[in-house]
């Protein structure tokens, strides 16, 4: 059993001492804990700053980006500086929108266009044509962004799907065309239809993708029939020329023959007044002749016996003669 003994107020001030101490030890010990609590604090205020700083990002000329709020879009971020929550309230998607995306059918390279160390896709080169041929046929698609948001959440894969419907209407296109069109100068035709048709049914999709450029790099039968091909072709390239050259001569030749038969017109126009002009003045002396004739009929006849006489006498050389005897003769013409 323990017995305890309390003091009296009234004692020693031993006690006093003893509780100025206890307090003194209390704020003391206080002290060093607030200042690490403030420090804290501090650490934590900085932190959520530098968080909230965080948010400050930059799209560059040339891209777009999107702003997602616990996975929803809510806005679409261009050019500049631009702030959104940090993560993970908001998240932040940039694509180059301006960036031309290329895809190859029929052929695999990393060159811009094909080069000799291409590698053929048989499964993708290979076409029947509408005439019922076989043609191998490599093709470039050129595409870019149009509407990101429409880009980013209306299809998964973008790439296989402008790939597979560029596939499916080229092989559409090449289906209805002769093959001698696909080889000949209607390639830019060809590749203008494709064009249009691709980017018909990526609207109709509303996948934000706009197509570019449509380029058919490499059209030609398969290697086995490509020599009898290129002599045809080498066939038709004479044709081409000869009939060029025919048609050369031809519009040489007809217009020196406009010429000619305008001048021989004009020629005949200025002989027909010619002779109409002494017709007519022929005609004139006649009456006059006949006018005179009629008034003094003897002396119009002897003028017009001399007159006669003069005219075929006057290139010849003449001698009069007497009966019996010569006669000095003149010189009429003279």
């Amino acid at each position: 059993m323990k017995i305890f003994a309390f003091r009296s107020p009234w004692d020693s001030g031993d006690d006093r001492d003893n509780s100025n101490n206890f307090f003194q030890n209390f704020k003391t010990q206080q002290a060093p804990n607030f200042e690490f609590k403030n420090k804290i604090f501090y650490i934590i205020l900085i932190f959520v700053a530098l968080w909230l700083l965080s948010g400050i990002y930059e799209v560059k000329e040339g891209e777009e980006a999107v702003v997602l709020r616990f996975g929803k879009f809510v806005r679409q971020a261009y050019p500049g500086l631009n702030y959104r929550l940090p993560k993970p309230i908001e998240e932040l998607y940039i694509e180059k929108v301006n960036m031309s995306r290329r895809i190859e059918i029929g052929y695999r390279s990393n060159e811009s266009v094909m080069s000799d160390n291409s590698r053929d896709v048989a499964s993708e080169s290979i076409m029947l044509t509408g005439d019922e041929n076989i043609l191998k046929l490599n093709c470039d698609v050129m595409w870019h962004i149009d509407n990101l948001p429409k880009y980013m959440f209306s299809v998964s894969l973008p790439q296989e799907t402008v790939k597979a419907v560029a596939q499916s209407v080229l092989r559409e296109v090449i289906g209805c065309t002769p093959i001698a069109d696909a080889l000949s100068n209607q390639k830019q035709a060809i590749a203008d239809k494709i064009h249009s048709l691709i980017q018909t049914i990526l609207d109709r999709y509303d996948i934000g993708i706009k197509i570019e450029q449509v380029q058919l790099l490499k059209v030609e039968p398969p290697d086995e029939v490509i020599s009898a091909y290129r002599d045809v072709q080498t066939s038709r390239a004479d044709k081409e020329r000869e009939i060029n050259q025919a048609q050369a001569y031809r519009n040489d030749l007809i217009p020196k023959a406009r010429g000619r038969a305008a001048e021989m017109l004009q020629q005949a126009e200025g002989y027909k007044e010619e002779v109409i002009a002494t017709a007519q003045g022929d005609v004139k002396r006649f009456n006059a002749i006949f006018e005179a004739y009629m008034q003094n009929k003897q002396v119009t006849k002897s003028r017009l016996t001399l007159d006669t006489i003069t005219e075929v006498m006057s290139g010849t050389q003449k001698t009069i003669v007497g009966d019996g005897v010569i006669l000095p003769h003149m010189q009429l013409t003279q």
